[in-house]
């Protein structure tokens, strides 16, 4: 595992160990951190009910702190200090916090540690957080539109090991699209043609899974553009990512996936970044009812083989 920074109350032997549940053991430099807080507020017997009274956080907010789902601003870090009278480690964990806003993941080392359906898991805890997503997927069609036999087939591919359990990571993923459903979350999915025509598996899988798209494309709280091969294009697409914004007590974040690893970005001229990023790829894409036809176009091809 990669980040950008060691603890320093943490030697790298005792970050190496890892088992393969975060709950247990932390991994990540955020959970690392979230540990810590964890550790200093219970040494001055303080519970989560009563920090998140005494700091003006929602228990929630606590909640992810302390699990690394989320990093404390400087301020709450502040208060949250205050109250579990460790003030003298401010410094210190100010540090740790910056260098942990944006962290890299390294694949072979991440999936040693954690299953895919786990994987699916962390996601899906994540995402929920945040009531407006927006994602750009150049290569493959992203998670939340996938279908059950589209993401066995994608699960398989990216399995090095041959020792996944393919079924519970469908199921996770199937899960994590409950979120879909929920109109006090919006999405905006800007896919390529490039990614509607690649195929795992049969012309089938392809033909469902445009049918899957185009049904989700009809949720009141779903956007879905493509940008066709033949649109002029107005940016470069390095790579898919994810915008997560309108995030519960917390900053936006950018989920990268990576040949290599998979990246979260917190920093805030880092995101930006990618927000500028997307409007540009937003306005090569073909979306409502154009969007509507293109799919219907491409089914038909499939069809006719």
């Amino acid at each position: 595992m990669r980040w950008t920074s060691t603890p320093t109350w943490l030697s790298r032997k005792q970050i190496c160990s890892c088992v393969r549940t975060p709950d247990q053991t932390p991994r990540t430099p955020r959970q690392h951190i979230g540990a810590e807080l964890r550790r200093l507020r219970t040494l001055a017997g303080v519970s989560g009910r009563q920090l998140a009274q005494q700091t003006g956080l929602s228990q929630s907010r606590v909640s992810r702190i302390e699990r690394g789902d989320a990093l404390a601003s400087i301020p709450e870090l502040t208060r949250w200090l205050e109250q579990s009278g460790a003030t003298d480690r401010l410094e210190q964990l100010i540090s740790a916090t910056e260098a942990a806003l944006n962290q890299t993941d390294a694949w072979h080392e991440f999936a040693q540690d954690v299953s895919f359906a786990e994987m699916q898991e962390q996601v899906q805890r994540r995402e929920a957080t945040a009531r407006t997503q927006r994602s750009f997927l150049p290569t493959l069609v992203p998670g939340l539109l996938q279908t059950a036999e589209y993401a066995r087939l994608v699960f398989i591919a990216s399995d090095l090991s041959g020792e996944q359990d393919y079924a519970a990571a469908v199921q996770r993923r199937l899960d994590r699209q409950q979120l879909l459903y929920d109109q006090a979350h919006t999405f905006e999915f800007i896919l390529t043609e490039a990614a509607l025509r690649w195929r795992p598996g049969s012309r089938e899988v392809l033909i469902s899974q445009l049918d899957r798209i185009a049904s989700v494309a009809t949720l009141s709280n779903v956007t879905i553009g493509v940008i066709p091969l033949d649109a002029e294009s107005r940016a470069i697409a390095w790579h898919g990512f994810t915008l997560n914004e309108d995030v519960d007590d917390g900053e936006p974040f950018v989920q990268v996936e990576t040949m290599h690893a998979y990246l979260t970005v917190a920093r805030p001229k880092d995101v930006e970044l990618y927000r500028r990023q997307y409007d540009v790829l937003r306005e090569s894409a073909a979306t409502g009812q154009a969007c509507s036809d293109f799919l219907s176009e491409l089914r038909a091809e499939f069809l006719a083989g």
